[in-house]
């Protein structure tokens, strides 16, 4: 039995550790607060009482849309990534890393947690990615497990600009005590008493909840690698730890880095987080919502009929109310001064004006124009400019998506490392083809696995390991693109790229454009001109046989003289 180097004081201070960085992590957590609450308010908005006593809560969507617009853009532009070999031996591997890595990011439901991750990051300036080995999944088999990690939950040291750079991180979530007592036969049923604001309330209130703490850290091997430890605890009993169990020397995870993806948008200096599009528009969103509920008071006011009358007018004040009586009994002779209309001035403008500017401040700030939603700006008409200035207002979109790319890349690297690591047995997955059909493809990480090739002259060890780049590319699913991409060949057809003769040509042509499926067209115009040359060869060969044929004498003699034979044999069966 391992000697526990993790117990009872290593706890206790870890988790002294944690309530600092949490106390650290309040303003955020509270503005994380505070723009959801904001941004329920959109769809939910609070009710207030007019002059009249009546409920009124006149609450505008533009800042609403425009968080929909840009989340419809993420999407549109999902990430697809492409692993590439550093070295000619590694080529094969990469094909297979390339083919297996959509089917693992579809078995854990990447796109539902990418989507609502950039629901997260477009409201909060920040998102997180986590990258775990499931020992659960596939009947005990296990696989990688990529999900949403609730930013409330995760600790790390204040002041760094990359996760990665922090000392430990922690990660808290309520678990059940019956299931804790069944999983880990050494938790004594008591929990911590310190208590996390942002971390969410248990699910079922009925049975009885802990906070649970992941603990993540790193330490470096004698050989110099750096591995990441892992330990699990509550209160001050130690659930597991990588570091007194055999086995884990190489700790928990192989890779050496946090299996957390943090994803900004409008980052903030010295720090991993970020702000989002609520902090960038929730001003001029006020504003506006503001002088709706004037401007709706002042419309309320103008539309309703009222009038001024003295007491005793001799006014019959039910039957005047009344729209319903024709005729409405008065003693005296009616006049003005007795009953006279309540007139509202008519609105300025100038008033209306300046809330269509704070709309279009608004519009501005967010990067959310009108042309880019389809509509006609500056009297642009045609489709085709319209979608031209759609792409040049879509920089910001653009950049937003780039940062989710990157973030998306160091996804895929611990996606690859947990390969390398936990596929030490052949699993199979189904592979779909660019024209609909499939196939089945084995892998495991023999191949990609680190290991030793050598030794140097001292005795030490020399090991390989397999590194891949990752090519991202956006799988746009909007109709324009396929709109574009189909004019594209079209236009490729007219201009006889496609004719084999013109191979030579078409394929320096092609070297310099990059749109969706180049490469195919690449290798169809490269088969069209060895089929060519092909053809011409032969055909070179049949003619040089004929010019050697005519150069002969001989030759053509015996050729006429053949001809004759068979016009003579003719002439005989007649």
């Amino acid at each position: 039995m391992k000697n526990k180097t993790i117990d009872v004081p290593q706890v206790r201070k870890a988790m002294e550790e944690l309530l600092d960085w949490q106390r650290a992590s309040r303003d955020f957590l509270a503005r994380m607060a505070d723009e959801e609450a904001f941004y329920r308010l959109r769809v939910m908005p609070k009710g207030r009482q007019n002059s009249e006593g009546e409920v009124f809560a006149p609450t505008s969507a533009w800042l609403l849309n425009t968080i929909l617009q840009k989340h419809a853009d993420l999407m549109e532009n999902m990430p697809a990534a492409t692993c590439l070999a550093r070295e000619p031996g590694d080529e094969a591997d990469a094909k297979a890393l390339s083919a297996i890595l959509p089917v693992i990011l579809e078995r854990s439901n990447f796109e539902e947690a990418y989507s609502e991750n950039m629901w997260c990051k477009l409201k909060h300036g920040v998102c997180a990615f986590g990258v775990f080995w499931n020992g659960a999944l596939e009947n005990g088999l296990g696989d990688i497990d990529i999900r949403r990690v609730d930013l409330r939950n995760l600790y790390w040291q204040p002041g760094v600009r990359d996760i990665q750079q922090s000392r430990s991180v922690y990660y808290v979530e309520w678990e059940d005590a019956a299931a804790l007592r069944s999983r880990f036969p050494q938790y004594d049923g008591r929990g911590t008493s310190a208590e996390f604001p942002g971390l969410l309330p248990a699910a079922n209130g009925d049975t009885e909840q802990v906070p649970v703490v992941d603990w993540y850290y790193k330490k470096r091997t004698p050989t110099g690698r750096t591995v990441l430890h892992y330990c699990k605890f509550t209160g001050d009993c130690v659930l597991f730890a990588t570091e007194n169990e055999e086995g884990y020397e190489n700790g928990w995870y192989e890779h050496g880095e946090y299996p957390f993806v943090l994803d900004v948008l409008y980052p903030i200096a010295d720090s991993c987080l970020g702000f989002g599009i609520i902090a960038l528009g929730r001003d001029p969103q006020l504003y506006i919502d503001r002088m709706d509920r004037n401007l709706l008071e002042y419309m309320d006011w103008a539309t309703r009929v009222r009038f001024f009358c003295k007491k005793n007018t001799g006014v019959n004040e039910q039957e005047f109310s009344d729209l319903s009586h024709r005729i409405v009994e008065v003693e005296g002779d009616p006049d003005e001064e007795r009953l006279r209309q309540i007139c509202v001035n008519d609105l300025d403008p100038f008033w209306l004006e300046l809330k269509n500017a704070k709309i279009d401040e608004l519009k501005q700030t967010t990067s959310s124009r009108d042309v880019l939603q389809g509509a006609a700006d500056g009297g642009v008409v045609a489709a085709s400019a319209i979608a031209a200035l759609q792409e040049a207002g879509n920089k910001t979109v653009r950049d937003m998506v780039f940062a989710s790319y990157r973030a998306f890349v160091r996804t895929v690297r611990l996606v690859i490392e947990c390969v390398r690591q936990f596929y030490s047995e052949a699993r199979y997955f189904r592979i779909l083809g660019e024209n609909g059909d499939y196939r089945y493809l084995s892998f495991s990480n023999e191949r990609i696995a680190e290991r030793v090739t050598g030794t140097l002259t001292d005795g030490t060890p020399v090991s390989r390991r397999p590194i891949f780049d990752i090519d991202v590319r956006a799988e746009k699913k909007d109709p324009y693109t396929r709109l574009s991409h189909n004019e594209t060949m079209k236009d490729l057809y007219r201009m006889g790229v496609f004719k084999p003769e013109n191979a030579a040509e078409a394929s320096i042509l092609l070297s310099g454009m990059d749109f969706s499926g180049v490469g195919r067209v690449r290798e169809q115009v490269a088969a069209l001109a060895r089929s060519h040359e092909s053809v011409s060869d032969t055909a070179s060969k049949e003619a040089a046989k004929g010019e050697a044929a005519a150069a002969d004498p001989l030759a053509v003699a015996q050729a006429e003289a053949r001809q004759i034979r068979e016009a003579a044999a003719g002439q005989v069966a007649v």
